[in-house]
């Protein structure tokens, strides 16, 4: 009992308003969430124009522990079908527990116009819970995004969340805000890649946040990142295996603690 009571006390910082624009991955994880120029099966969560450069269906799960508490936990899931006329996908999340939990399903598609540009769109169905208090019948949002290749070995990325401020709870007041997010991947070469991304809710103050990745040898990956607004210090791990990937990421939140996250990709 103690422990859901600190739960739902901290549930003001990290509530619905944050927790619908949500992050999935372990690789994003382990770069401050850098991740809105990056291509790759968690697109579908972070920048779904990033599907359309796919060329296999993959899939993916993750599981974040939040503060290391489990009722914190966010759990996700991607699923991504390309093809000639575009890439169709799906998104999957729920954080929470069983007196108070979030989800929200998403259905995406995303094409490439030529060989360096593309765009995606998501609808979302989401619904809340609460126990004994407010119940969300459901309501639907979009999110949308584009992704640039202008030059060899540069993607700039941008995406928008709920741009018309479409819900707000009539009891209780809370809404989901706009998130517009704009950022840079650069591809030194198979090794080396830098991220950069600046994110802005309309009632939060602008995050920044910088990322790293360095493949010591083809299956194996080292990544960094840091964020600011609020500060955060992130690295993780990454094995690559063909088909088949794994990472793993640690961030140390110092407003209110420190995460873990862990996700597992295949591609068929």
């Amino acid at each position: 009992m103690i422990r859901h009571v600190l739960t739902l006390l901290l549930l003001p910082f990290i509530g619905i308003s944050q927790n619908y624009g949500y992050f999935a991955g372990g690789r994003s994880a382990a770069m401050a969430h850098s991740s809105v120029a990056l291509s790759d099966v968690w697109s579908g969560h972070h920048n779904h124009a990033g599907l359309a450069f796919l060329e296999k269906p993959s899939f993916g799960i993750s599981y974040e522990n939040r503060f290391f508490l489990n009722d914190l936990s966010l759990a996700n899931a991607a699923l991504a079908f390309p093809s000639k006329l575009g890439t169709v996908g799906l998104s999957l999340s729920y954080f929470g527990f069983e007196l108070y939990n979030e989800s929200k399903i998403g259905l995406n598609y995303s094409r490439k116009f030529g060989e360096y540009f593309s765009f995606g769109l998501q609808l979302n169905y989401h619904s809340f819970y609460v126990e004994e208090g407010n119940h969300d019948p459901g309501f639907l949002t979009f999110e949308a995004g584009i992704l640039a290749k202008p030059i060899p070995k540069l993607s700039i990325g941008f995406h928008v969340f709920n741009p018309t401020n479409s819900y707000k709870n009539k009891e209780t007041s809370q809404q989901i805000n706009p998130i517009v997010r704009l950022g840079a991947l650069y591809q030194f070469n198979e090794e080396v890649a830098l991220t950069g991304e600046v994110k802005k809710d309309i009632n939060l103050p602008e995050r920044y946040a910088l990322g790293f990745e360095y493949y010591f040898i083809p299956e194996l990956a080292f990544r960094t990142g840091v964020g600011i607004q609020p500060f955060t210090n992130t690295f993780g791990l990454g094995l690559d295996l063909g088909g088949f990937t794994a990472d793993l990421s640690y961030e140390y939140a110092q407003t209110l603690g420190n995460n873990a996250n862990i996700s597992l990709q295949y591609e068929f």
